[in-house]
């Protein structure tokens, strides 16, 4: 079936295995140089990703702020942003036409800031709301941003930022590490990050395979599920967020991966009916007794997760519909609500 948004716990319990729970990532300002008495860089300042999908433009003016109170005051060189650690196009070919220019199918980047949206303000019915558009060539917005950010903090640039691979020999000079794996992950299954996911997928596909792109993040995801013995009957992967409609999972493969690796995901998920994506789900029998991810796109209903029984403690479950006339949401929530009384 499409799983839809479900399918991040694939990507999730992955990524878990192949980085670890404490996992960071880490991006730099660094230069051919430390920052000499005089305050003058003589070279180019390196902004250097690893594909961190937590970064926001406030952290990078705290990086700033670091180099200013280090006694940086020029740069006679560029801003040159580092994109290299991932590769892979911007956005999903997978994905229909009908997802392009919405926040929550953000480009992928090595470089990825403010989760690769822009906000803009639009007049929606005649009323002027604050929306999200995904940015256009990340990289390049990015050095332009940083450069704004230099000249405004009294550090300017002499020449125009640039995108390019950091020579090896650099020196860092200000490292930002990211909240661990489990907290990036956690966040991205309460609200459905899709951002989150497409980054962990090349991130683990460049750990497990060498190849940091979605081709690589897919085999790392079957090579791990292969390893555990999780049935995967059918299986096909398109990206990491389950965005693309063309995803193909069996519900025994989400149910035996949440069985096996309960340890590790069962507090990440929101619980039923109280926080995150399952906020308004109205669970009854089971309220309170439900983790799960749960799973939309049109024609297609999701959910799976824990849940703690009555008689036989906790189960874990995957309920896919798709294509229902019905309403798939109440009969799954009823199901679940069943289940707990088992």
């Amino acid at each position: 079936m499409a799983p839809a948004s479900v399918q991040k716990l694939v990507v999730a319990a992955t990524a878990l295995d192949a980085l670890g729970p404490a996992y960071r990532y880490h991006t730099v300002f660094a230069a051919g140089e430390a920052i000499p008495q005089n305050g003058e860089l003589g070279g180019d300042l390196w902004l250097i990703g690893s594909g961190d999908p937590s970064l926001q433009s406030a952290d990078l003016r705290n990086g700033i702020g670091m180099l200013r109170r280090l006694g940086l005051h020029r740069i006679a060189g560029s801003v040159i942003v580092d994109d290299t650690t991932l590769s892979g196009p911007a956005l999903n070919p997978h994905w229909t036409t009908d997802d392009n220019g919405q926040d929550y199918a953000a480009p992928t980047s090595a470089i990825s800031l403010d989760g690769d949206t822009i906000e803009s303000h639009q007049a929606i019915a005649g009323v002027e709301q604050r929306v999200w558009i995904p940015m256009q060539d990340v990289p390049r917005y990015v050095g332009q941003r940083v450069n704004g950010m230099l000249r405004q903090s009294g550090v300017p640039a002499e020449k125009p930022p640039e995108v390019g691979a950091a020579p090896l020999e650099s020196v860092v000079l200000w490292d930002h590490r990211s909240a661990p794996l489990q907290a990036l992950e956690s966040h991205m299954l309460y609200v459905s990050d899709n951002h989150y996911a497409e980054q962990l997928l090349r991130t683990v596909g460049e750990e497990a395979t060498g190849a940091a792109n979605d081709a690589g993040g897919i085999a790392a995801e079957q090579q791990f599920l292969a390893r555990r013995g999780i049935p995967e009957p059918a299986l096909r992967l398109y990206d990491g967020s389950g965005l693309s409609p063309q995803n193909r999972v069996a519900a025994i493969t989400l149910a035996r991966l949440l069985y096996d690796d309960q340890p590790s995901l069962y507090m990440l998920l929101p619980r039923g009916g109280r926080e995150g994506t399952l906020e308004d789900y109205p669970f009854t029998t089971a309220l309170g007794r439900v983790r799960a991810k749960s799973g939309h796109l049109s024609d297609v209903s999701a959910l799976a997760g824990y849940v703690t029984t009555t008689g036989h403690g906790r189960v874990a479950f995957a309920f896919l519909v798709d294509g229902s006339p019905g309403d798939p949401d109440t009969a799954i929530v009823r199901a679940v609500d069943r289940l707990a009384t088992f």
